[in-house]
């Protein structure tokens, strides 16, 4: 009796599941984050866990990869950024990150802890659109960056001009640091605000789903109200909300003409050419929107590290921190 034939690899079907599993991995990878944004994360925002203070701390995104409605808040304009660059970026270590990419049930939230201001902005922002639509213009939203939020809170007299960025508050609604083992609430101690340098929506999109949820005895009774009304406003275009705001409205033209030195994220040596639409990867005004290839439409992407960036500056801005990470100089 002849043996059966041998298999060919035209035959075999396994290279093709493989060339599919290869082909989603690199979709996949392509959405994480560059080396070089890491570094400036961790330069900017420290080498701990943002949440905790534990170390070693990994670069997470804020908005998920994944988030299926990235889509829906682009188009409704409350997304006006790159997913992968640093203004949707946070040091966490292990365990306050696998708490926090719990979609569903999250362990760790965090956001703005004026949220007033916010709404104020959404408040005056809708009457510019309002006002436009009258005369028969179209015009776009606009959204606080992290600058604007950073720059009101040092007006406030809140922060110093050489906080990182605006405050944000730290909740824990879950107590999942020791598991019970102490005799009091560990995360206490880490709810107080702390500046973030990253844009205030990212953060907006994941403290906004806590409203439907049952842990939202964790948050104030104010800023349950404060969360639902900012929801409220920004998907709800033909409702007006304007009860319980006594505060002047701010003007957002106004907010985004402002851009006063000491409120730069971080200050790099100086160029011989900056590049344009350089701006840590939020849009301005009048940025376009471009496929970037991925499955949401995003801004131009940020060179964290470009031509304009001399071999000397990238050494002196990331060296201690690659030496720290080799353990080469005592943390």
């Amino acid at each position: 009796m002849p043996p059966p034939p041998r298999r060919t690899r035209s035959q075999n079907t396994q290279p093709s599941n493989m060339n599919s599993l290869s082909s989603i991995q690199s979709s996949i990878k392509s959405d994480a984050f560059s080396a070089s944004t890491k570094l400036e994360v961790k330069r900017i925002a420290g080498e701990t866990c943002w949440a905790c203070g534990n170390d070693p701390a990994q670069v997470c995104h804020v908005i998920a990869k994944e988030d299926p409605q990235v889509q829906l808040w682009a188009e409704k304009g409350l997304i006006n950024f790159s997913l992968i660059s640093p203004i949707n970026a946070i040091p966490l270590c292990p365990l306050c990150h696998a708490q926090f990419d719990l979609a569903i049930d999250p362990g760790f939230v965090f956001f703005p802890s004026d949220l007033e201001f916010f709404i104020n902005f959404e408040l005056a922002d809708r009457q510019r659109r309002s006002e436009a639509a009258r005369e028969g213009a179209n015009i776009p939203r606009q959204v606080p960056t992290a600058e604007q939020y950073k720059s009101y809170q040092v007006e406030k007299g809140v922060i110093s001009s050489g906080e990182i960025g605006g405050l944000y508050q730290r909740v824990f609604l879950k107590e999942y640091h020791h598991r019970g083992l102490l005799p009091f609430d560990i995360t206490a101690y880490f709810t107080l605000p702390k500046s973030w340098h990253g844009s205030p929506m990212a953060s907006l999109r994941r403290a906004i789903p806590l409203i439907g949820t049952v842990r939202l005895g964790r948050l104030k009774k104010e800023t349950r109200q404060e969360l639902e009304k900012l929801r409220d406003l920004y998907f709800s275009e033909g409702e007006e909300e304007t009860q319980g705001i006594e505060t002047k409205p701010p003007d957002p033209n106004e907010l985004l003409q402002k851009r006063q030195s000491d409120t730069t994220l971080h200050k790099p040596g100086p160029t011989k050419k900056q590049r344009p639409n350089e701006n840590n990867g939020e849009a301005s005004a009048d940025m376009p929107l471009v496929d970037v290839g991925t499955k949401y439409s995003t801004f131009d992407l940020p060179w964290v590290l470009g031509p304009h960036v001399s071999t000397e500056e990238v050494v002196n801005r990331y060296s201690p921190i690659c030496a720290r990470s080799l353990g080469l100089v005592e943390v």
